[in-house]
């Protein structure tokens, strides 16, 4: 049996096929093949859900919006890919879908059941989201052939390179800081063609424009463990000073849910002290220290959010790693890792980490307001730093700090500190 498939500019035949009272499973799905440059995608809105297992078993992943012809990128570009790969999209009010199927008959596929953002050593697909279509900064959603997730936030020319993950990108290193943890759904599941993918991001996870009619940038990377080889949706010039600038779009999103979300989370900690009464009296005497506080983040409009935190309790932050100092003339850098600062961390990047929020050290309490309205990205924090990071010891200090950046046209982009 023959199969056969429409291409992007034959969409208008769908929707004529579902007027005319054609179901619209039984419609063919729309094709938009990146190596002839069919590089706006339009996802179609579906009712229902699909259970994230794996397995692109459901009626609506026959009717999602098909993106292939994928286009080598590293070693060399402006190629035709090595390998097949095809990556289906759609979405309801709440949830977006995406669906991959990456054929590999070259060699082996590597997958390992990896710690969170530890997939370097994988095959892997990056899904790169742009809500904002402004091209400067995506969200990257990972996925190795098991369901393994890595993900965070791509920068271009925002600053270096971040200490985590560095790898995960490729070489030469990406700006993706891995901090980040998104909260979506992954399932894979390596098959006799290679591996399949099935991933449901929240709409409420991400941040996006505020209007109904909306059209993102996207890009997908897949990365080849085997060949070390990597290939893009879109043809990209490595050549580029811009990869994020590269990416095609998606539309059709309309109607999107604006759910307020509010997340709580309060904290309690306690010290027990002990010492003798007296040079008399040997025993002890023990006295206990309780401290209340949390956090909050109320993301008032999807393109606005606040943070609030009050002596957060940071003690279960990953350790930092060992730094040696190899010239003191230069201070150490730690990546942030601290909740309440990597929630929107992106917004404050500037060049040569002019903004380094570790020398806040323990916040009494903080606030922290950001956002895009239109081509213009606005952060406020505003932090009151416990007693021990003072010099007097008894003072607190006190730090307030605004970003904002305006988008200008290209890639170019004017800031103010």
């Amino acid at each position: 049996m023959t199969r056969f498939r429409t291409v992007s500019f034959l969409g208008a035949t769908v929707l004529l096929l579902h007027a005319l009272g054609v179901p619209r499973a039984e419609a063919q799905e729309v094709v938009y093949v990146g190596r002839t440059g069919q590089l706006s995608a339009r996802v179609p809105r579906l009712e229902g859900e699909a259970a994230i297992d794996g397995l692109l078993s459901e009626a609506q992943w026959s009717t999602a919006a098909l993106l292939t012809g994928f286009s080598a990128y590293l070693p060399f570009d402006n190629r035709p890919a090595a390998d097949s790969t095809e990556v289906r999209i759609w979405y309801t009010e709440r949830d977006l879908f995406f669906g991959v199927r990456a054929w590999e008959p070259h060699g082996k596929v590597h997958a390992t059941l990896a710690a969170r953002d530890r997939i370097d050593s994988d095959d892997y697909v990056q899904l790169l989201l742009d809500p904002f279509n402004d091209r400067r900064r995506a969200f990257v959603f990972g996925v190795n052939p098991l369901g393994v997730q890595s993900d965070g936030i791509r920068t271009d020319g925002g600053g270096p390179p971040q200490p985590r993950g560095t790898t995960f990108g490729g070489s030469p290193p990406a700006s993706i800081d891995l901090n980040p943890d998104f909260q979506y759904e992954s399932k894979g599941h390596l098959t006799d063609f290679g591996y399949e993918i099935e991933v449901r991001v929240p709409l409420k996870s991400i941040r996006f424009q505020g209007t109904n009619e909306q059209t993102w940038s996207f890009q997908v990377l897949r990365f080849v463990q085997h060949s070390g080889y990597q290939q893009t949706w879109t043809p990209a010039r490595r050549g580029s000073n811009s990869f994020l600038s590269q990416s095609g779009t998606l539309t059709g999103f309309y109607d999107l849910r604006h759910d307020q979300v509010v997340e709580l989370n309060p904290e309690l900690t306690g010290s027990l002290s002990g010492a003798p009464r007296s040079d008399v009296d040997s025993s002890w005497r023990y006295t206990s220290d309780p401290a209340l506080g949390g956090n909050v983040r109320w993301r008032i409009v999807p393109n606005i959010t606040l943070n609030g935190a009050i002596r957060p309790d940071f003690s279960q932050v990953e350790a930092d790693a060992a730094q040696i100092p190899g010239d003191t003339r230069f201070s150490l850098f730690f990546p942030e890792k601290r909740p309440f600062f990597v929630d929107g961390i992106e917004q404050y990047e500037t060049p040569n980490n002019l903004i380094y929020t570790r020398q806040i050290v323990q916040p009494e309490a903080a606030v922290k307001l950001g956002g895009k309205i239109g081509r213009t990205n606005f952060a406020l924090l505003s932090a009151v730093d416990n007693t021990a990071a003072s010099l007097s010891g008894t003072d607190h200090p006190l730090f307030n700090i605004l970003r904002m950046r305006r988008d200008l046209s290209g890639s170019s982009t004017a800031g103010l500190t």
